[in-house]
């Protein structure tokens, strides 16, 4: 007997409130709520198309092509040249980055990469090797590699100036 008032006290103590359960789901809705209304805040506002809002964004001040972010084209695979100096074989490897600030330069860095690879690999195997190894030799063939990049991109793009830096991320010699 003692077995069947047991059975009926768990059976009466079961019903358990479900608050918390109730509680996470009002909280979870109200956080996506908030964040659509601020979505729609942020995004909306302008009722007027973007090809008009891009065109008067583009009278009231025109953009330079200096102004902006920086974008960093990697001239990859990295550049390896070999030098034979005197009985030894000797190598050089580069890895460059282009920095510019006009969209179009960075397209034109890809665009044309064969041609601006060849040249690069042209002008590194004419320098001296012992020459490559001082702080000043690095610095100038650092220039020498920008002047000689701008010119093609010029040559094929007529844009000016819009390559500001070679960049060496990686500078080993052997």
């Amino acid at each position: 007997m003692a077995n069947e008032k047991e059975l009926q006290l768990d059976a009466v103590e079961e019903p358990k409130s479900n608050k918390k359960l109730i509680i996470i789901i009002v909280a979870a809705v109200l956080v996506v709520g908030i964040g659509v209304a601020a979505a729609l805040l942020l995004m909306g506002g302008d009722d007027a198309p973007a090809e008009e809002t891009a065109e008067a964004a583009a009278e009231e001040a025109p953009v330079e092509a200096t102004a902006g972010p920086a974008i960093y084209v990697k001239l990859k695979p990295e550049f390896i040249v070999n030098y034979q100096v005197g009985t030894r074989q000797r190598y050089l490897q580069i890895y460059m980055e282009a920095m510019t600030r006009n969209p179009g330069v960075a397209e034109a860095l890809e665009m044309h990469s064969p041609m601006i690879r060849s040249s690069i690999i042209s002008l590194l195997g004419q320098q001296s090797y012992e020459y490559l190894r001082t702080a000043e030799g690095r610095a100038d063939i650092r220039l020498k590699l920008q002047e000689e990049i701008q010119r093609i991109v010029t040559q094929e793009t007529g844009i000016e100036g819009g390559l500001e830096q070679i960049l060496f991320t990686n500078y080993v010699m052997q």
